[in-house]
């Protein structure tokens, strides 16, 4: 692996955390019931301590199902298909995110082009680290701004949320 792949890594990973796991798919706006966020929230809390915390990303929601089902099946006894489970996941992630207040979500984004620029890369390999970031961060600003829809149905939730996709360095 090239230096310029490594650091792309370790700062996609510094991403991740700082923006509190991406989400890197769009489903069709559904509504999304306070029951479903409840059920994902327990979910989430169920199998935490058997599948790790989740990153999410559409690969994670998918691979959570499939381990799920090799275990106990919670995700489909609590009435998910795998497309329905991924679709309220997304959606409880989008509006977790729309619950951070502006300056904490803002602040997850500090000094990340910094590091791309204090870093030993040549001059062509920082401006292509800088634009994978600050593509990176529009996504996540992007998905902040579509949980607005979901903001009632998992402002309820927002603190256990947060314990259970929040930066782990808070």
């Amino acid at each position: 692996m090239t230096g310029l792949s490594l650091l792309k890594r370790h700062l996609a990973g510094s991403l991740l955390a700082a923006s509190l796991a991406l989400g890197a798919f769009v489903l069709p706006a559904r509504a999304l019931t306070f029951d479903e966020v409840g059920k994902v929230v327990q979910l989430l809390t169920e199998l935490e301590p058997e599948l790790g915390r989740l990153a999410y990303d559409e690969e994670e929601a998918d691979q959570w199902f499939e381990d799920d089902a090799g275990l106990e099946g919670r995700i489909a006894k609590a009435g998910f298909s795998r497309e329905t489970w991924k679709q309220a996941l997304d959606a409880t992630f989008r509006g977790y995110l729309a619950t951070i207040a502006t300056e904490r979500f803002e602040a997850t984004f500090s000094g990340l082009t910094e590091r791309v620029d204090a870093s030993d890369l040549n001059d062509e390999q920082k401006a292509e680290m800088r634009s994978f970031v600050e593509t990176k961060i529009a996504e996540t600003r992007a998905l902040r701004a579509e949980g607005e829809k979901y903001v009632d149905a998992v402002q309820p939730y927002a603190v256990r949320l947060n314990e259970l996709l929040g930066d782990q360095e808070e």
